[in-house]
Order: C-alpha cells, then sequence, then structure tokens
C-alpha cells in the first residue's frame, strides 16, 4: 500500500540524515488542506535530547522532506510539504490513491485485522452487575463497551479473555434472602427490602422451604437463579463471557491476600477491624475495611484477591469496565495491587456514566418489574439488539446518555443504527443489481476514481485499520460507531453524486463498482466488531 511506501521512505530518509531511530507515525489528516497523509516524525526528533540543541522542528522537517525528494517516490507522490510546527505532509496523485482497495478486496472480511498485539494476554472484565436483582440499563452499558473492546483487541492479534464476576455473597444476599422469607412468610415488606414484581418470580421458580433456613441460604439460592437471569440477558446481548468468577471462590484465598499486605506493611488494625491503610498521601484519609470485627472479609478484599489471580495468570493487560460510582474503588485497588508487587500501569479502567431512558421527550422513570429502574431485557425486547448495541456504543463512556425508546424504532436516517445499516444494504444492492457481487481485484482501473467524493471515501477506507490499531491502545470504543457513521455519510455522498450503474463508460462502472464492493467490506467489517448485524436488504 502506499501508505507503507511512505513510511518506508520516511524510515530510509531519518537514517540517512544521521538521526536516531525513532518510532514514525503516519495518519490521515482530518482537513485535506494537509494532504493524504502527514507525519510529526520531526517534532518527535526536536524533543530528543540529542537532537534539540542542533535544530529545530521546522529545520528537521525540510531536511527529511530534502532527503525524500531524492527518493524514486514521483510515480506515486504529487508533492510533499512542510507545515507549520514541522508536520510533513504527502500529497497522492489523484489516479494512484484508490489502487490501494486492491488491498481492502484482498483482505475481504480481514480488512483492518493485524498482529500488532501477537503474544500479548489481556484479560477483560465488564458488566459485573448487582446480583439481588435483574440487569438494569445503567449496568448494561458496560456490556456492549466491554465486549467491544475485547472484539477489537481480538482483531489486533491479542489473546483475550471475557469474564464476569458474580458477587454471590455479603451483606446484600443475606439482605434479599431477608426479603424473600418475609413474602414466603406473607408478611409486608420492610422499606429497606427488596421491591419489583421480580421477586414474585424468584419465589415461583425457588419452591423452597424456608424453615430452619438463614437468610444468607435463601439470598443464596436467590442470587443464583438471579444469576441465571443475568447471563441470558448477557446473551441476548451478543455477550458471551470466557470465564465467570464467583466471589465465594475469592472468599476462601483472602486470608492468605490480607497477610501479604500486612507483610508489605499496609495494614492497620482500628476499631476491632483491619484496614486498608497505604502511605500514598492521596489515600491517607480514605483507608479501606478489608476484615471486619467479626473477622468476615469485606468485597473489596475479595476483589483484591481477583485482582491479585489475575496478575498471577501472567496477563500482559487488565482492562476494568466499571460504573462511575467505582470512580473511589480505583485508588484503593491500585495502591493494593502496588503493595502486592504488581505494575499497576498494566492495570486499565474504563469508568462509564448510567443511562436515562426516554420516550420522546418523557422520562421513563421505572420499571413495574424491578421496581425502581428500567432493565436491560425490556429495553432489548422493544428496540432490539442491534440499536440496544449500537445506541450504547455511540456517546464516549463518561457522557451520560438519554435513551430514547421511540427514536430507536424508528426506520428512519435519524435513527443512526438504521442510517448505517441502510448503508450497508444500499451498496449490496447496487452489486446485486450489477451482477457483479465480487469485482475482478486485477482487472479494474482504479486510476479512474478522481472525483473528491470519491477520493474522501477512499481515504476513509484506508483509515480503518489505523483506527483499529489506535483503539486496541486507547479503548475508546465509541470511536468505532463514529467512524461507522461517518462511512455511511461518504458512501451516501458518493451515490448522490457518482453513478455507479449508469456511469459513463463500463471501465468507470467496474472501478466504482469495486470501491462499492471495498465500502461494503469495510463497513460490515466494522459493524461486526461493533456486535452489529449487517444486513442484506432493509
Amino acid at each position: 500500500m502506499i501508505k507503507d511506501q511512505i513510511l518506508g521512505s520516511l524510515k530510509k530518509a531519518v537514517k540517512e540524515s544521521g538521526y536516531p531511530p525513532t518510532e514514525i507515525l503516519l495518519s490521515i489528516p482530518k482537513n485535506p488542506q494537509f494532504g493524504d497523509y502527514t507525519s510529526n516524525i520531526a517534532l518527535q526528533l526536536a524533543k530528543q535530547s540529542s537532537v534539540v540543541s542542533r535544530q529545530s522542528s521546522v529545520e528537521i522537517a525540510n531536511e527529511i522532506k530534502s532527503r525524500l525528494l531524492t527518493f524514486d517516490s514521483s510515480d506515486y507522490l504529487e508533492k510533499i510539504e512542510v507545515a507549520g510546527g514541522g508536520f510533513i505532509n504527502f500529497f497522492i496523485k489523484k489516479d494512484m490513491l484508490a489502487n490501494d482497495l486492491r488491498e481492502i478486496l484482498k483482505k475481504g472480511e480481514k480488512y483492518g485485522y493485524s498482529q500488532i498485539g501477537h503474544g500479548r494476554k489481556v484479560r477483560v472484565e465488564y458488566i459485573s452487575a448487582n446480583p439481588t436483582g435483574p440487569l438494569h440499563i445503567g449496568n448494561a452499558r458496560g456490556g456492549p463497551l466491554g465486549d467491544v473492546i475485547a472484539n477489537v483487541l481480538t482483531s489486533q492479534g491479542y489473546e483475550v479473555l471475557r469474564e464476569y464476576i458474580d458477587n454471590n455473597v455479603g451483606e446484600q444476599v443475606k439482605a434479599l434472602g431477608a426479603t424473600i422469607i418475609a413474602k414466603m412468610s406473607g408478611n409486608l415488606l420492610k422499606d429497606n427490602q427488596y421491591q419489583g414484581e421480580y421477586l414474585d418470580e424468584l419465589v415461583n421458580k425457588l419452591e423452597v422451604d424456608t424453615a430452619g433456613k438463614s437468610d444468607e441460604e435463601i439470598g443464596q439460592l436467590a442470587v443464583e437463579e438471579l444469576f441465571e437471569d443475568i447471563m441470558a440477558d448477557a446473551h441476548s446481548m451478543g455477550i458471551k463471557f470466557d470465564l465467570v468468577v464467583h466471589e465465594s471462590d475469592l472468599r476462601k484465598q483472602a486470608a492468605k491476600i490480607v497477610e501479604e499486605l500486612k507483610k508489605a506493611g499496609v495494614v492497620k488494625e482500628k476499631e476491632g477491624a483491619l484496614w486498608l491503610a497505604p502511605s500514598d498521601e492521596f489515600l491517607k484519609d480514605r483507608e479501606t475495611v478489608i476484615q471486619k470485627s467479626d473477622g468476615g472479609y469485606t468485597y473489596f478484599t475479595s476483589d483484591i484477591v481477583y485482582h491479585h489471580d489475575k496478575f498471577e495468570s501472567g496477563a500482559d493487560l487488565i482492562i476494568d469496565v466499571f460504573g462511575a460510582n467505582h470512580h473511589g474503588h480505583i485508588p484503593r485497588l491500585q495502591a493494593a495491587m502496588a503493595a502486592l508487587g504488581y505494575d499497576t500501569n498494566k492495570l486499565k479502567f474504563i469508568l462509564y456514566q448510567y443511562v436515562r431512558v426516554k420516550r420522546g421527550n418523557e422520562v421513563v422513570k421505572m420499571s413495574k418489574r424491578a421496581g425502581n429502574f428500567i432493565t436491560a431485557k425490556e429495553v432489548l425486547e422493544e428496540v432490539g439488539v442491534d440499536a440496544f448495541r449500537f445506541y450504547l456504543l455511540r456517546s464516549a463512556p463518561q457522557t451520560h446518555i438519554d435513551f430514547d425508546l421511540e427514536l430507536l424504532k424508528q426506520q428512519s436516517n435519524k435513527n443512526p443504527v438504521h442510517y448505517v445499516q441502510y448503508a450497508h444494504a444500499r451498496m449490496s444492492s447496487i452489486l446485486v443489481k450489477s451482477e457483479k457481487i465480487e469485482v475482478q481485484i486485477q482487472e479494474v482501473d482504479y486510476g479512474l476514481l478522481k472525483d473528491d467524493h470519491e477520493l474522501n471515501l477512499i481515504k476513509h477506507l484506508l483509515s480503518f485499520p489505523d483506527l483499529l490499531e489506535e483503539l486496541a491502545s486507547t479503548l475508546q470504543a465509541h470511536q468505532l460507531t463514529e467512524y461507522a457513521i461517518n462511512l455511511a455519510d461518504l458512501t451516501n455522498k458518493f451515490y448522490e453524486n457518482c453513478s455507479v450503474l449508469q456511469a459513463e463508460n463500463e471501465r468507470t462502472k467496474e472501478a466504482r463498482l469495486a470501491l462499492v464492493q471495498a465500502s461494503k467490506i469495510t463497513l460490515a467489517n466494522a459493524l461486526k466488531l461493533l456486535g452489529v448485524t449487517a444486513p442484506e436488504r432493509m
């Protein structure tokens, strides 16, 4: 591909100019006036101590440019410019840019995939919902988010383990048991006990004699039933886990980990309990109980055990997708991992805000089934899994979402998932009507694709591998939905301005069909990573 040729020339130019080896990045600028590709290599070199006293970034860029002009690149480059600050911009000849469509057509469903993460292990934990009730739409936001991050990492060659922790012990489980016993006994529920019709469903499922059984025993049976419901909801979202860890199993290792923390000098006794008390200035007023005065362990202790196991498994990267209410949990967990001797740079957290459900302009406040929140199952049944996933993934995780049920049921361009899927279906339709579902890659004259609408679309297609590689590092899954929407925009503009089936001649028609096929491949690959279907017709 032309990008690879430019990168090779840049590496050679840097070396021959006597500069130290440096990672070279080549990206597609958002503003086309800055070329088809741009590199900040001169700025990177100017910051290095071995270079900084010698030249400015602009001087370095001009020196590299001069070296590049001595290479035989005139067959595909129109010009090279140095922009303000030292960016080196590359302008590709219009009749050459489209040649890279060959790579898309050759790679097909693997276009955008790479092996940059080969040999590296990643563990991604997500959803991990409250075990005492149905999965609600707030927790469910973490499902597609974690799933797409795992999909992208897998596409880049990482070995990914998708995991879920079932917090099946603790005071909340006892409280649920007490609620169920009260309902089975015909007693009125207390204000601090669980509410909602799902409790009646639980009672009917359990069919257990509560006589002589403790709140904890009944609660344990109840959360086992609810766990199955949560896993079913996850499956309905298109999510499957490789590993489910039960907190009751983690508690068995708690004593050993508490002893290790004691040896590390980060535990102190206070009020009859043991507290994690790191020396970190930020955490000195945020000491956390890890063993209660009655000898029992807390959820936080279980999470320390869980992450201890993750590090011990040899993971190169550990990603936790948590609700925003875990904000205070993170520095404490990092401190515990550091005290146990682990590299906390391997530990990444993604915090997502919760979701407000609307029906048009009206806020939907609660579910009859759950009592005080909207369940994921109800939303899934109303809008379908494609709209559910795409809309939850459309915004950055740190932003709040208004999930509009009415909008997502519309079969119109106002509905973002319909808009993107329709673009894919339209491309499929064009190929079917042309009676050439797959173009002959080598026989196409790609140089005929010179219209700005064609070139803008081509450049967007060629940015897809770079996007996936970037997302494997930044973990910003919402950028993939943004890419898909922009791709749908560009295909629509191309369709409206460049006739395909009624092109001026057969050779131009073949070239445009190749562009349609490449666009269809890329959009389908993006939707697959998002866990959204790419329909052939709508």
